[in-house]
């Protein structure tokens, strides 16, 4: 009986999902504007833009067109990179930004956002491993617009979307204020700092994706 009441309590506090606007199931043409992206963002915004371009063309659900005018949606891209962590060792101050790609959808009659995607870029490694991780990403980001749109994602699909790397050096700024902050030591305690903040903005974000569209959280980055 005690065991049946919880259930139910957690039942009961349970918030049901938000309905997706009706605009973005219906929707035929979109519009992909590129809004280019913030100072710090390590990715090529023209390079993902053409990437994103090239998926949603492959995809097919919706006719890209030329013009706001033409359209039923408008996709507003932008790579962002807000600091979501502050901190400071022996008169030194850093920052940790978390890099993403996201996609605003508008209705071209209001202007009003309908709804707002974003995919965490994984900013590791360096040339072909770097290109396989923000290629991850922007994929990502193409999956998020499925989900939002109604269609079910494909079982690779839903392997990169809840795939985080084993090991992510997260793009970070370092503002050194005062003393010198240069040995071994400080910059290992920073560096690990930054690691663990990196990797827990990343998880909480995929997270939340996963719960809001009933992907087990045991999927979702890397469990």
């Amino acid at each position: 009986m005690a065991c049946f009441t919880i259930q139910t309590a957690r039942a009961q506090l349970t918030t049901p999902a938000a309905p997706v606007p009706s605009q973005i199931q219906q929707a035929q043409t979109i519009f992909l504007t590129n809004s280019g992206s913030d100072p710090n963002f390590p990715i090529d915004a023209t390079k993902a833009y053409n990437d994103i371009y090239a998926a949603l063309q492959t995809w097919g659900r919706y006719k890209l067109v030329n013009s706001p005018d033409q359209a039923d949606l408008v996709f507003e891209l932008k790579g962002i990179d807000p600091i979501t962590d502050l901190g400071g060792y022996r008169g030194g101050v850093y920052s940790v930004t978390s890099p993403a790609f996201q996609i605003t959808i508008l209705d071209p009659k209001s202007n009003i956002a309908l709804w707002t995607i974003t995919s965490p870029v994984n900013v590791t490694g360096k040339n072909q491993v770097l290109a396989r991780w923000v290629s991850i990403s922007e994929t990502n980001l193409v999956s998020r617009v499925k989900v939002v749109a109604g269609q079910s994602l494909s079982p690779d699909e839903t392997d990169d979307l809840t795939t985080v790397p084993k090991y992510h050096s997260a793009r970070t700024i370092l503002i050194v204020t005062g003393a010198f902050v240069g040995t071994a030591v400080a910059g290992g305690l920073i560096m690990y700092h930054l690691h663990e903040n990196a990797l827990a903005s990343m998880k909480a974000s995929q997270d939340a994706f996963c719960t809001a569209n009933n992907i087990p959280l045991s999927q979702c980055a890397g469990g």
